[in-house]
């Protein structure tokens, strides 16, 4: 299709693209060449490229090898990307499944108390900061990994080359490159290693985030259930005090009605003995 009659990007993809260049810059512009190397070769020049400058959206592996390579915030560009894709693609959830996914932990949500809620709130902060840190742990040792890899595959390049040009010293150059070879496979292992446990993390932190989310919902449903209770006890003592205030003034005007009627009977009383 023609560039002409390409439909223009939305504001998500657009969002995304930004926030792939910013990234790009704020690590310093490194090449293309570089940003491939960081990734273990996993990807080329060309996807780096087509990732970083491409009119489309790019698929999500490349992208979370080339987010990790600048040191980017992986669940930053995971949300981006989502939102992205379901602005290219919406999918269309069936109301069946909103009732059968109702996750079994809500209603034990919805049972605790407001000093269960704060000690269980402070509990899952402490577990999520806790997996923030090893996250932030995992992806710098990942990167560190990844650095070390891809200088390992540059030596053993460099090495291969050698042992083309200097076959007069091909024994010590084999011991060298096998060497290298091993020293590759075992930092190959750790960074598959180091993603498996990023990945881990990261869907940790996840459930623990919802885990937060639903203890503020039952936060604010307590909060709205104590400030409906209160108004109501409000309404009903002012209610209670008007009525008492119509009792005393009732009972005010008997006793006024009383005195005046005692008066007047005290009164007719005193004419009727002076006249007798």
């Amino acid at each position: 299709m023609s560039t002409a009659s390409r439909p223009a990007p939305g504001p998500a993809l657009e969002h995304l693209r930004y926030r792939l260049l910013r990234l790009k810059r704020e690590s310093g512009e490194p090449s293309l060449r570089v940003i491939a190397r960081r990734t273990g070769d996993a990807v080329s020049r060309a996807t780096a490229g087509t990732v970083l400058n491409g009119d489309g959206l790019p698929r999500w592996g490349p992208l979370e090898l080339v987010v990790e390579a600048l040191g980017g915030n992986l669940d930053e560009f995971r949300e981006l990307w989502v939102a992205a894709r379901d602005e290219a693609s919406p999918l269309d959830l069936p109301t069946s499944l909103t009732m059968e996914r109702e996750p079994e932990e809500t209603s034990v949500v919805a049972e605790l108390s407001l000093p269960e809620l704060q000690a269980a709130e402070e509990d899952l902060q402490d577990q999520a900061a806790t997996s923030g840190r090893r996250e932030g742990e995992a992806r710098s040792e990942l990167l560190t990994a990844l650095e070390v890899r891809a200088d390992l595959a540059d030596q053993l390049n460099e090495l291969h080359e050698r042992l083309g040009r200097e076959r007069g010293r091909n024994e010590e150059l084999r011991r060298r490159v096998a060497g290298l070879e091993a020293e590759l496979a075992a930092h190959t292992d750790r960074v598959e290693r180091l993603q498996d446990e990023l990945r881990e993390v990261r869907d940790e932190r996840l459930i623990l985030q919802e885990k937060l989310n639903r203890l503020h919902v039952r936060r604010a449903e307590l909060y709205f259930t104590w400030a409906r209770e209160e108004e109501a006890c409000r309404r009903a003592a002012e209610r209670a005090r008007r009525e008492r205030d119509q009792d005393v003034d009732a009972l005010e005007r008997r006793l006024g009605a009383a005195e005046d009627l005692l008066k007047s009977v005290l009164a007719s009383r005193s004419r009727e003995d002076r006249d007798e």
